[in-house]
């Protein structure tokens, strides 16, 4: 009989599949609405469902019909392995399960509602962040702060040195990034105004002003990098997506030490 060690979007994807079922059927079938599952297919290997998910996985697959089960392994079976028990391929690499050649080939392969609208904590730093205030409406930052989710966002300051070594080094005029990151820093802070006063503390922003490196979004226990590189703009950098592993191990917790450390030398908004 079937047995998965730990179901992610992939083993997600497979079982509607095997199921024949639509995404709108195999969401009411699992109870979880439908902007859930497709979250979980797009971030393939990246993205595991919660606890109490995987378990409903299991009940599933384990009440599935032999022909279901049948063409649920035959479906993971090129990746899988001959033993169910080898570890991912993506342990041997740290947690990294995709690469993207540019933010543009990461947004199509992972929009921002799918990478959003599950979240439980979302942390931020980089330069404008534009993925959260450019790709994702304000009204829906709105609804997840509703629904007890904690952002933290860290902004370049569009008033500090580091801002204009990154206008020079990117070919933009003197002023537009700046421009640009106080356009989004707005965009939130009208965000977390228009919550209830209880409520504001959910939406933590603020600045700093140092080298940039990193573009560095988690999103519970997913983690995308973007390096900024020189003569390059941040658009054309290549994006990691990573998961979280091991206590300790991986390369999650080394780009959640990089937030976590540039967080504590914030300025906050």
């Amino acid at each position: 009989m079937t047995t998965v060690h730990r179901w992610t979007g992939r083993e997600t994807r497979a079982l509607r599949q095997a199921l024949r079922m639509s995404i709108r059927d195999f969401s009411a079938h699992l109870g979880v609405a439908e902007r859930t599952v497709s979250k979980w297919e797009a971030g393939q290997e990246a993205v595991r469902p919660r606890p109490e998910m995987q378990a409903a996985l299991d009940t599933v697959l384990d009440k599935s019909a032999e022909d279901v089960r049948a063409r649920f392994d035959a479906a993971i079976a090129p990746t899988r392995g001959q033993n169910a028990a080898v570890p991912p391929a993506a342990d041997a690499l740290g947690g990294l399960t995709a690469v993207y050649q540019s933010r543009c080939d990461l947004t199509a392969a992972m929009p921002a509602d799918q990478l959003f609208d599950s979240a439980r904590v979302v942390r931020a730093v980089g330069l404008s962040l534009n993925l959260l205030c450019q790709d994702y409406a304000d009204r829906r930052w709105q609804e997840l702060l509703e629904r007890d989710v904690h952002v933290r966002c860290l902004f370049l300051d569009p008033d500090g040195t580091s801002i204009q070594s990154r206008e020079r080094e990117e070919g933009f005029p003197i002023g537009q990034l700046s421009a640009l990151t106080k356009l989004n820093i707005e965009t939130l802070l009208r965000v977390r105004d228009r919550l209830p006063v209880t409520l504001q503390e959910r939406l933590e922003l603020a600045t700093y002003d140092e080298t940039l490196r990193f573009n560095i979004i988690l999103v519970d226990d997913l983690c995308v990098a973007q390096p900024y590189l020189g003569g390059n703009r941040g658009v054309d950098s290549p994006a990691f997506v990573m998961h979280r592993g091991q206590p300790g191990a991986g390369l999650y917790p080394v780009f959640e030490q990089v937030f976590e450390s540039q967080w504590q030398g914030r300025r906050a908004l």
